[in-house]
């Protein structure tokens, strides 16, 4: 078997409110991310609710409260046709996952796809960032004493483009934030405003 990878993510709420930063999804509800897809369910509520991930145990139905499918890897998809601005992400850079122990739900990860764990960062206020791997997908574990006890659960997403100043510049500051230095050296962060309505905290990341 080898090595466990996100597939899928599954997203609910509006799609046009994803239209409006360009990610336009198909009559099937996917939008293609690198090697993975973003899938929306309108009757969910707005959230990141499920992920799907392959060469896992097909045991596998939950980490640690975050609901999980198998699936096979998939091939790319093509290209949804739009004469909207259409957002070209690059990847998935990284999936962010809140919980109240950031130690339980890594041991969970690992136990469910075999990712170790690489370092835990201190960020200052109580807020502890734990480190997975998942094919080209970096799973940003995060505790804080604001997260409430019970279940770990699935946050926001980051994706890379090839230059976030061009999408910032043509979205416009009601849109995306202004982008600033990010954490990883040498690369510069913007993240979608809230009241764009996508109901998932989502930024963008490129090199300087």
């Amino acid at each position: 078997m080898g090595s466990a990878r996100i597939s899928e993510l599954v997203i609910g709420g509006s799609r046009a409110n994803w239209a409006q930063v360009g990610i336009n999804f198909s009559r099937d509800g996917v939008f293609a991310v690198g090697g993975l897809v973003l899938r929306i369910d309108e009757l969910l509520l707005p959230g990141l609710h499920s992920w799907s991930l392959s060469n896992i145990g097909s045991a596998v139905s939950s980490i640690d409260g975050i609901p999980t499918t198998q699936v096979p890897v998939r091939t790319q998809l093509a290209a949804v046709e739009s004469n909207e601005f259409v957002l070209k992400p690059l990847g998935v850079d990284h999936v962010v996952v809140n919980t109240p122990d950031l130690e339980r739900t890594s041991r969970a990860l690992h136990e469910a796809t075999g990712a170790e764990l690489k370092r835990i960062r201190d960020a200052g206020n109580g807020m502890r960032q734990g480190f997975h791997r998942l094919g080209e997908v970096i799973v940003e574990i995060v505790s804080a004493p604001s997260i409430s006890t019970g279940s770990a659960s699935l946050w926001g997403f980051v994706l890379n483009v090839a230059d976030v100043n061009e999408v910032a510049t043509f979205l416009g500051p009601d849109v995306l934030s202004p982008p600033k230095p990010a954490v990883q050296k040498n690369r510069l962060i913007a993240t979608f405003r809230g009241a764009v309505g996508l109901g998932v905290p989502v930024a963008l990341m490129s090199d300087i």
